[in-house]
Formats: structure tokens, sequence, C-alpha cells
């Protein structure tokens, strides 16, 4: 450690360093892809219905699905999978979710994560730009642009059934023509900290 560096830790200013991570991302045919994250929040008492449909959905497809939840507080199980989550506890004040269920969630390798949340959420943008997964899918918010790489502009009257079934649509009309099953992107620089 230099002693530029040494007196801004000692002065409390030292600037937060930062990691760069390299992320593929990549569109895979829906009917080749198996492994499917979702990323919901749980605020809503109306949206269990369609979650639980939705996983129904994609199991029903043959997916081996992955689910993160975000809950305010500890709760019972209103679904009918099993589930990761997080609180409002696991969440900085920078934003950053900080617990190992989130952690590990980012590490996985998914063909699609449906991010399946009607209003813009900043702890979940984290969790999406630092996923590892292929093709991030989710309702389309100006805050959001960069954190899709499909997003679906629906009516601000759409409930959550309408979102979860344009995903479906838009994703199932994906087709890529090469060897390897995807259409590659060039690799995203994604800064974590």
């Amino acid at each position: 450690m230099g002693l530029k560096s040494l007196l801004k830790k000692i002065a409390g200013t030292k600037e937060q360093e930062e990691e760069t991570v390299d992320i593929e991302r990549q569109t895979v045919n829906y009917k080749d892809a198996h492994n499917i994250g979702i990323l919901f929040s749980s605020s809503h008492e109306e949206n269990h219905k369609a979650i639980n449909y939705f996983v129904k959905l994609l199991q029903k497809d043959g997916k081996k699905i992955h689910v993160l939840a975000y809950f305010e507080e500890k709760h019972t199980n209103p679904f009918d999978f099993r589930f990761d989550f997080f609180t409002k506890q696991d969440i900085d004040s920078h934003g950053r979710v900080q617990c190992l269920q989130a952690n590990e969630f980012m590490e996985k390798r998914f063909d699609y994560l449906y991010c399946i949340n009607p209003q813009h959420l900043g702890y979940f943008e984290y969790i999406l730009h630092r996923s590892q997964a292929k093709c991030r899918v989710g309702k389309y918010h100006p805050e959001s642009v960069g954190s899709f790489e499909l997003m679906i502009n629906t009516l601000d009257s759409a409930d959550t059934v309408d979102l979860i079934l344009q995903m479906l649509h838009y994703t199932k009309g994906l087709i890529t023509h090469n060897s390897g099953g995807s259409t590659k992107k060039p690799k995203k620089k994604v800064t974590t900290s």
C-alpha cells in the first residue's frame, strides 16, 4: 500500500476500491435453456398467485428454477416452491445486498434471469448488474436501461400476470441461428464493490 493510499485510509477518505468483472451476455433459444433464475419482491400479496403460476409454467417446460425473493422482514412461505430470500436488513446504506443467498444467486450462470417487479427497485439493480446470467429479462424502466438484455414495456395498468405472459411470449420467440445455440454480445465490464 502506497503512502497516498495509507493517508487516505487513515483520514477516512479512502475511495471505495472497485473491481471489474467480465460478464459475457448471450441469448439462448428458450427450448435450449435449462437454468432459469427468478428475482422478485413479495411486497404485494396479489403477486403470490402470479409467481406460483410462473414457476409452474417453467417447470412444466422442464426448466430448473432458482428463485430469490425480497421480503420486508422474516415471513412464512406463501409459495408452492422452494426459494431463497433477503430482507431489508441485508441491504446496506449504499443499496448493496449483502447476504449469502444473494451472493450465490448472482454467481449462478442462468440461461435466463427473469426479474418480476412492476416498479423499479435499486437493490434489484445491484443484483442484476452483478448477475452472471446470460440473458436478463425485466420490465422497462428508464432507470433500468443497461440492466437487461430484453426489456418488456407494459402499460402502467398491467398486472404481474400480464408481465409474466409477455416475458414468456418474447423469450419463447427468441431464435438464434448460430451453431452454438446462442448469439454472443460483447463482454460487458461490471463494477462491483
